[in-house]
């Protein structure tokens, strides 16, 4: 488990963002291919779910669950567009070990099948 810093409320980040959403940020960085839950991503932050989700929405206009999703997806396409690693290997490597969850996921997320980013070489306009 990567140890992430522990954050006194109120405390700015070199960037003037708030430190907790800084490392949250990291914890998901570094945890794509693992199950992520907001009260984990939380933890390694040092703040509570709640105080997690307001200052996250607030500096980012994102929830987390939606960043983890949309970091998972960039992610994703680039993978299946730089490499050849199986389609299987590519969504493992997200943190979606289901296929079909995969595939419907990048149809919604990156607006075509994995097979169809990968033959395109490029990503879809999104929606």
């Amino acid at each position: 488990m990567v140890e992430i810093e522990r954050v006194v409320p109120g405390q700015r980040a070199e960037g003037g963002g708030h430190r907790a959403v800084a490392a949250a940020i990291a914890s998901i960085e570094s945890r794509l291919v693992e199950p992520l839950t907001v009260p984990a991503v939380a933890r390694a932050a040092g703040v509570s779910h709640n105080h997690l989700t307001r200052l996250f929405r607030a500096e980012t206009g994102d929830t987390v669950v939606a960043h983890i999703r949309r970091r998972r997806m960039e992610r994703a396409g680039h993978l299946l567009r730089a490499t050849t690693l199986p389609i299987r290997s590519v969504a493992a490597s997200v943190g979606i070990g289901d296929l079909q969850s995969f595939n419907k996921i990048c149809r919604r997320g990156l607006g075509a099948s994995p097979r169809a980013v990968r033959a395109l070489g490029t990503l879809p306009p999104t929606p």
